[in-house]
C-alpha cells in the first residue's frame, strides 16, 4: 500500500509551468532539471516571448534525443515547437519544410490529432511570405481537422490565424467574431489533456485591440490592450509590443501625456528582445511615437535602424512602409527635398510590388504636401494617382475575398476519407463465407457440449477484460481524459443487483461502460471525463444506492487514467481512494 501511495505522489501532475519559472533569469538551467514533457510545456509557454531561450532549450532536447529515446508524442511535439520557433526568427521557408515533414510523420505514427498544428505552422509561414492562396487553403484545412479531432488548442490557433487574414482583407466583423470565439474557448484549450501548442492569451487580446483600432473604436481598442498589458502571459517581447500599442492608441486620442507615460515605461524597462526582426518592428513603431512627441532626431535614428535590419532580411514591403515614416520625419525636420525623393522612390517600388493600398497612402502624403505649398496642380496630379491606386486596391481586395471564398468552398466540398473497399466479387464469396461459418458453428456447438460451464465462464471473463483494456488503450492513444469509479455493492442482495445496474445505466451516458468486476464490486469507465466530471457522476450513483438502506455509508473509489497506467494500477488507485473515504468512518465507529 505504501509503495502504491508513493507511486501516486511521485506521478507528475498535468499542470502548466509556474509563473515564477517563466519569469526567472535562469529559466534554461531550471527547465533542464525537468522531464522532457515538462520542458516541452515550458518551451510552448515562452516561445512567443523569450524566443532565444526557447531555441536554446529546443536544441538541447534535440541533442538529448540522439542519446535518449523519446516517445512518439514527445518527438512530434519537439518538431512542432521547433517549427513555431523558426517563425519567430523569420525562417519561413525552413518552417514550411519542417511543417510538411511533421505532418507526414504524424500520419505515419497515426497521431492525426497533431496534424492541424503542423498545417497551422505552415499556413503562418505562408501568411508571412504573402502566399495568400496557400495560407487560406491550409488554415481552413487545419480548422476542419481541429474540429474533427476536438483539438481546442488547434481551434484557438486557427481562429487567430483566420482573424489575421480577415483583418488584412478589411473584413473586421468576421475577424472580431473569430477572436472572441478563440477567447471564449481559451481556458478550456489551456487545460487540454494532451498539450501541443497554444499561443499566449495576450496575443489574442492584442489582436482584438488591433482590429478595434482599425475600425476606429479606440475605447474598445484601449480596453483590450490594457487587459493584454496586465495579463500573466504578457512578458518578454510581447510586453513592449502591447506597451507600444497603448502609446499608438493614445496618439489617435491625441493624449500626449499618456503617450509619454508609456514611452517612458518602455525605456525604463529596457526589455530584452532576441530576434533582429522583432527589434526592427519595435524600432519602426517607436519612430512613429517619437515623431508624434517631437523627438525628430531619435525618430530618424530608430527608423534608419529598422530599415537597415529589414533590408538585411530582404523584406521590401516593410522597408517601403518604414521609409514612409522616415519621409514624414524629414518633412518635420524641414528636409523637404529628401522627403520627396524618398516618397517618389517608394511610390515606384509600391507600383512594382502591386501594393496598391500603400501606393494610395504615399500619393496622398505628397498631394497634401503640395497643397500646403499652394502647388495645386501637382497636388491634383497626385490625387489622380491616388484615386487610381484606390481603385486597384479595391479590385485586389475583392480578389482576395474571392480566394478566401474558394478556400472555404474547397474545405466544405472535401469528401470524407474513403474507407478501404471490401473484397471484390462479394456475391461469389458469400457462399464460401457462409459455409465456413456453418462449419465453425458446428465445431463450437460440439466443443461447448463437452465443457459447457468452464468454457462459457472463461470466454466471458476474457471478453470483459479485453473490452476494458481496449477502452483504456483508446483513451491513451487518443490522449483524452478517462476516469473510473469502483462501486462497492456488498450490502445489496444479489437478486437486486440487475435492477441496480439498470438504474446505473439510466444515469450514465451512452459512451460510459459498466462492468461487474466481482460479486461485491461494479466498475464504471467514463471516457472523456475529468476527475471533476467523475465526481458529479459519483454523486448520481450515491443517490441511486441510497435507495438501499445500510448502516455504513457506501464509499465509491475514483481514479483518473494517466498515460502509463495499466488496469491494475488504475484499480489500485481507485481502491486507495475508496479506503481514504472509509477511514474517517472507521475512526468514528472505534
Amino acid at each position: 500500500m505504501f509503495s502504491l501511495l508513493l507511486f501516486i505522489v511521485a506521478t507528475p501532475a498535468l499542470s502548466l509551468p509556474s509563473q515564477e519559472l517563466l519569469l526567472s533569469d535562469d529559466i534554461i538551467q531550471k527547465t533542464q532539471l525537468l522531464n522532457v514533457s515538462e520542458q516541452l510545456d515550458v518551451i510552448n509557454s515562452i516561445n512567443s516571448q523569450k524566443s532565444e531561450d526557447a531555441r536554446t532549450l529546443i536544441e538541447a532536447l534535440e541533442r538529448l534525443q540522439s542519446t535518449q529515446s523519446f516517445s512518439n508524442v514527445e518527438t512530434l511535439r519537439l518538431s512542432l515547437l521547433r517549427c513555431f520557433n523558426l517563425l519567430e526568427f523569420g525562417e519561413f521557408n525552413q518552417a514550411i519544410t519542417l511543417a510538411k515533414q511533421g505532418e507526414l510523420n504524424a500520419r505515419e505514427l497515426k497521431y492525426d490529432i497533431a496534424r492541424p498544428y503542423f498545417i497551422q505552422c505552415e499556413a503562418s509561414a505562408h501568411q508571412s511570405l504573402g502566399n495568400t492562396l496557400q495560407e487560406q487553403l491550409q488554415s481552413e484545412e487545419a480548422l476542419r481537422l481541429a474540429r474533427r479531432y476536438s483539438e481546442k488548442q488547434a481551434m484557438v490557433n486557427g481562429l487567430y490565424l483566420r482573424s489575421r487574414q480577415n483583418t488584412n482583407l478589411e473584413n473586421y466583423n468576421q475577424s472580431i467574431e473569430d477572436l472572441r470565439l478563440a477567447l471564449d474557448i481559451f481556458d478550456e484549450a489551456q487545460g487540454q489533456f494532451q498539450q501541443w501548442y497554444l499561443l499566449p492569451k495576450s496575443y489574442l487580446k492584442a489582436e482584438i485591440s488591433n482590429v478595434f483600432f482599425s475600425l476606429g473604436d479606440f475605447k474598445e481598442a484601449l480596453h483590450f490592450s490594457e487587459t493584454a498589458y496586465s495579463g500573466v502571459s504578457s512578458f518578454g517581447k510581447i510586453k513592449p509590443i502591447v506597451t507600444i500599442n497603448l502609446a499608438l492608441i493614445y496618439i489617435s486620442l491625441d493624449d500626449k501625456a499618456k503617450v509619454l507615460h508609456y514611452i517612458n515605461k518602455i525605456e525604463a524597462a529596457n526589455y530584452k528582445i532576441d530576434s533582429e526582426r522583432d527589434i526592427a518592428n519595435q524600432q519602426a513603431l517607436l519612430a512613429i511615437i517619437h515623431l508624434y512627441i517631437g523627438d525628430y532626431d531619435i525618430a530618424e535614428k530608430k527608423a534608419s535602424t529598422s530599415i537597415t535590419i529589414f533590408t538585411k532580411y530582404q523584406e521590401p514591403i516593410y522597408v517601403m512602409r518604414i521609409k514612409r515614416t522616415l519621409a514624414k520625419i524629414y518633412f518635420a525636420q524641414n528636409k523637404d527635398s529628401q522627403a520627396l525623393s524618398l516618397l517618389n522612390e517608394i511610390i515606384e517600388q509600391a507600383s512594382e510590388l502591386k501594393q496598391f493600398s500603400d501606393l494610395e497612402e504615399f500619393n496622398q502624403i505628397i498631394s497634401e504636401y503640395y497643397a500646403t505649398k499652394n502647388q495645386f496642380e501637382l497636388a491634383y496630379q497626385f490625387q489622380i494617382q491616388r484615386f487610381d491606386a484606390a481603385k486597384q486596391a479595391t479590385a485586389k481586395l475583392n480578389n482576395a475575398h474571392f480566394v478566401q471564398y474558394q478556400a472555404r468552398l474547397a474545405e466544405q466540398n472535401t469528401p470524407p476519407p474513403i474507407e478501404d473497399e471490401l473484397t471484390t466479387n462479394i456475391n461469389q464469396n458469400l457462399a464460401i463465407t457462409a459455409l465456413i461459418i456453418l462449419l465453425l458453428s458446428i465445431g463450437l456447438v460440439f466443443f461447448l457440449t463437452k465443457k459447457p460451464q468452464a468454457v462459457l465462464t472463461d470466454t466471458k471473463e476474457e471478453t470483459q477484460q479485453q473490452r476494458i483494456d481496449n477502452i483504456l488503450l483508446n483513451a491513451k492513444q487518443g490522449h483524452y481524459q478517462m476516469s473510473m469509479l469502483l462501486v462497492n455493492i456488498n450490502h445489496i442482495r444479489q437478486v437486486d443487483i440487475p435492477y441496480v445496474e439498470q438504474q446505473f445505466q439510466l444515469a450514465l451516458r451512452e459512451q460510459d461502460e459498466l462492468f461487474r468486476h466481482s460479486l461485491d464490486e461494479l466498475i464504471i469507465l467514463l471516457p472523456h471525463t475529468s476527475s471533476t466530471g467523475a465526481v458529479r457522476v459519483m454523486h448520481q450513483i450515491e443517490q441511486i444506492l441510497s435507495n438501499w438502506k445500510t448502516d455504513v455509508k457506501t464509499s465509491i473509489g475514483l481514479a483518473s487514467l494517466q498515460q502509463l497506467d495499466t488496469f491494475e494500477v488504475l484499480m489500485k488507485r481507485a481502491v486507495l481512494n475508496q479506503l481514504s473515504k472509509m477511514k474517517p468512518q472507521d475512526t468514528k465507529v472505534i
